[in-house]
């Protein structure tokens, strides 16, 4: 009796030890290309050397950045690495978004491949004389139930027609809601 419990306890550990591959921890790169965004790489193993992901090594090390993608803007989508959340836009350099958004907003495998139901506003000013205001607004949901809105500022592009590039991205800026508001009033005045 013992020796056939001895055995059948021996058999189970070895099947668990054996089925932990399908939640294996991987490192999923931020910059992959669209036609990879929405694969569950957990469900298809086979599309991850395709699409630059793998297994991650250390288990320990927690500053693997997670991702979630944004509705609007286009390419848009927040980074969370370590205790630090970006927004990274497409030819702009990361902003940090503080606040409580950072434990309220979830990031893991399966949240990656849901993208945020979030809300864009973006407003344009141009007078005559005066420099070009360009502003937006996003209102991002959590699963907490929250949602947190957040207003930045685009500024003109640096260099020339000849010498700026793709790489050379721009420094949003976060502003206030109000100063957005203020753009947006100046806008319908315009009218």
């Amino acid at each position: 009796m013992k020796l056939t419990c001895l055995i059948s306890i021996g058999a189970l550990a070895f099947l668990a030890g054996c089925a932990g591959s399908a939640n294996d921890e991987l490192d999923v790169p931020t910059d992959l290309p669209p036609i990879c965004r929405d694969i569950d790489f957990s469900a298809n193993p086979d599309m991850r050397e395709v699409c630059g992901v793998r297994k991650s090594r250390y288990k320990a090390y927690k500053n693997i950045p997670q991702q979630r993608y944004l509705i609007a803007p286009k390419e848009a989508s927040i980074v969370k690495e370590g205790d630090k959340v970006e927004l990274r836009l497409q030819n702009s350099l990361p902003v940090e978004l503080d606040g409580p958004i950072k434990r309220d907003m979830e990031f893991n495998q399966q949240k990656r491949l849901e993208k945020l139901k979030n809300k864009y506003e973006y407003v344009e000013y141009f007078k005559k004389g005066e420099p070009r205001q360009r502003v937006f607004k996003l209102e991002i949901p959590t699963e907490a139930g929250t949602a947190y809105e957040f207003c930045f500022k685009i500024p003109e592009s640096r260099g020339s027609d000849r010498t700026r590039s793709s790489a050379m991205g721009n420094n949003v800026e976060q502003i206030s809601c109000s100063d957005f508001e203020h753009v947006k009033e100046l806008k319908k005045a315009q009218k």
